[in-house]
């Protein structure tokens, strides 16, 4: 399992994030090997988990898309892609179903 992934789910926990997904891209994506998806309940919560996965993961230098609007923000960390939406996002989105063949981590087993 990535030290990466356990260092970032632990985060998204902490900010007390819900619906933590994970999705293992692990021998399907030449690109990544897992995917995240965690919903905040405001803006001001999704931009917290900038700050949040920064300073769990320091020595990733994070491309970071969508900072300025606090709805949807995608943090690329190379082996973990990040997803964190605003729980309205997420529900008109419903990226989850993209993915519904892939096999999920229970965050809980980290």
């Amino acid at each position: 399992m990535s030290v990466t992934l356990k260092k970032v789910v632990t985060a998204l926990d902490d900010l007390k994030l819900k619906d933590i997904t994970i999705f293992d891209f692990r021998g399907y994506s030449p690109l990544f090997d897992y995917m995240v998806i965690a919903s905040g309940s405001s803006e001001r919560q999704v931009l917290a988990s900038v700050n949040h996965i920064y300073q769990a993961v320091p020595e990733i230098n994070s491309k970071i898309e969508g900072a300025s609007e606090g709805r949807w923000l995608l943090f690329d960390l190379g082996d973990v892609i990040v997803n964190v939406m605003h729980v309205e996002e997420r529900e008109y989105y419903q990226l989850d179903k993209l993915f519904i063949q892939r096999e999920k981590i229970n965050p809980e087993d980290l």
